[in-house]
């Protein structure tokens, strides 16, 4: 809902492009840092359901602030707070289907699930376009507060607690819990997976695909500049991508069980989690081939309907792309299941956080066309990790498993 909002945001507290940026970079930022605490300690102690609560609770308070505020950098700082509060639902979300599907079902699970988070990159743009245009920015926030108050009462009375250990009641695990968190839960431990190398190496080629997808969300703004549209119709242009990662979401779920079913079929039912990265590929091709074509159609100020094709192929590959991986690691250590998907995001977000704070200056030095083949050559580059994994990682899996019984 923001990105339509940038330009008034910048007009009403008569700031930089620079600083607005910075308003969005922080937001990214922490979208990938909070999931690290979150995600360990629902790892640890197993309290989905509480921790949803306490998240939407963060995310409520701060959006409220921000309708509220007058200050530039407070309203930084409401939406850093937002930020860890709506971004911790993703890895408690993950944590949930890995308690209660088995591997054959995750793919198309994780693409529901996704498909949730893509219908707001679908719809949001065009309302916050709207209230916008209509009642101003601010409207943006008092509607998240009301929406995330109603996903409160939902949780609330509707979701039970899906984790569960053997040896311990909930009630006790909940008590051990309050008193121990803070001194026991160490943010940390997501980061000691990347010390296997078939998560590293997954991570970073996730991190080169949210690169594109974050500087192409800061990049569409400037429509306002470049083909004269206004907040609303600039939200508009935001369905392109997001009919992109709603339909890769539910088609890359679906075809990666498929691919790792028909395996199984032939197999007699053996199966090992780098079988479903045979599903990537698809989305792999098209994403440097979309991205780049992005920049140039935009730096020749090409008519605005093929910048819309190309935003909408690359949300495709992307989410595609995104479906597979996280289910591949979520198979490979279910008992880490919130902790990965927390790193998959800290990574990655941190990285695109630079990127954002980067996209103007660079931009500015060497054109869309240019920057946008600087992410294309990462990605490729990157493609040689998946590769690597898909042949190796097995190998290392079952290394790492010996060395941990050892």
């Amino acid at each position: 809902m923001y990105y339509p909002a940038v330009i008034d945001v910048r007009h009403y507290f008569r700031t930089t492009e620079f600083i607005v940026n910075v308003s969005v970079s922080v937001y990214v930022f922490f979208t990938g840092t909070a999931p690290l605490f979150v995600g360990g300690f629902s790892d640890v102690y197993g309290n989905r359901r509480h921790l949803y609560l306490i998240a939407l609770s963060l995310f409520v308070v701060p959006s409220v602030v921000c309708a509220l505020v007058k200050n530039v950098w407070v309203l930084i700082a409401m939406r850093s707070l937002q930020a860890c509060g709506s971004s911790s639902t993703q890895c408690l979300g993950a944590g949930v289907i890995s308690d209660i599907y088995v591997p054959t079902e995750r793919g198309r699970a994780y693409g529901i699930m996704y498909l949730g988070f893509y219908i707001g990159d679908l719809g949001g743009p065009i309302i916050g376009g709207y209230l916008t245009e209509s009642l101003g920015f601010k409207w943006i926030f008092w509607l998240l507060a009301s929406l995330g108050c109603i996903l409160f009462l939902i949780i609330f009375f509707f979701l039970p607690e899906t984790f569960r250990r053997n040896n311990i009641s909930s009630s006790l695990q909940l008590s051990y819990t309050l008193k121990q968190a803070f001194q026991k839960v160490n943010p940390l431990i997501p980061l000691k997976l990347l010390r296997f190398p078939n998560v590293a190496l997954k991570i970073i080629y996730m991190s080169s695909i949210w690169a594109f997808m974050y500087v192409q969300n800061v990049i569409i703004p400037t429509f306002s500049d470049t083909y004269k549209l206004s907040s609303f119709t600039i939200g508009l242009t935001f369905l392109a991508p997001g009919i992109g990662y709603l339909i890769g979401s539910v088609l890359g779920g679906r075809y990666s069980d498929y691919v790792l079913a028909k395996y199984e079929s032939e197999h007699d039912g053996q199966s090992y989690p780098e079988v479903r990265l045979k599903s990537i590929w698809i989305g792999s091709i098209l994403i440097p081939i979309s991205y780049c074509a992005f920049g140039w159609l935009l730096q020749f100020k090409i008519n605005l309907i093929f910048p819309i094709i190309s935003m909408f192929i690359g949300g495709f590959g992307s989410l595609f792309v995104f479906n597979s991986t996280i289910t591949y690691l979520v198979d490979s250590y279910p008992e880490f299941s919130a902790s990965v998907i927390a790193l998959s995001d800290f990574i990655p977000c941190t990285l695109a956080t630079a990127y954002i704070i980067m996209t103007v200056p660079i931009r500015n030095a060497i054109g869309i066309g240019w920057l946008f083949t600087i992410l294309t050559s990462i990605n490729l580059l990157s493609i040689s990790c998946i590769i690597l994994v898909y042949f190796k990682g097995k190998n290392w899996r079952e290394k790492q498993n010996t060395n941990r019984n050892s």
